[in-house]
């Protein structure tokens, strides 16, 4: 019982922003579009290495899924006027985009409340450089 007590004191005192790490890591995650908390979490923690990670992973994926997603809308305005086929078909990836985004939105805040890391395929690499800063 000790031991799990100074293991808990220890993670305590790793947070400049007094949080429990996981609770940090979710709340870099709490509003992803726009990338409002991962700002505020990275402006505010210092010293936790695995917020820092969650928030910049949570800031370039939500940058990311906006940039792409208005992309393809404004690519499927123009489409509009040439095919509307092709605008159908943009606003059918356009949806699929926008829902795939949602489930991993989700299935992070989920994996950082229970204290797992998770690191996406492109922007995880990038988000552990800089974490690592």
């Amino acid at each position: 019982m000790e031991a799990q007590q100074k293991t808990l004191d220890a993670r305590r005192s790793l947070t400049s922003t007094g949080l429990e790490p996981n609770i940090g890591a979710l709340l870099s995650y709490a509003l992803m579009v726009p990338p409002i908390t991962p700002i505020i979490m990275l402006m505010i923690e210092k010293d936790n290495r695995y917020i820092r990670f969650n928030a910049y992973q949570s800031l370039l994926l939500g940058i990311f899924s906006v940039g792409g997603i208005a992309a393809l809308e404004m690519l499927a305005f123009a489409a509009g006027s040439i095919a509307r086929p092709l605008e159908i078909l943009l606003n059918v990836l356009i949806f699929s985009g926008g829902a795939t985004a949602f489930m991993l939105w989700i299935y992070l805040l989920a994996k950082s409340f229970y204290g797992k890391t998770v690191k996406l395929p492109i922007i995880g690499d990038e988000a552990a450089r800089r974490a690592s800063k």
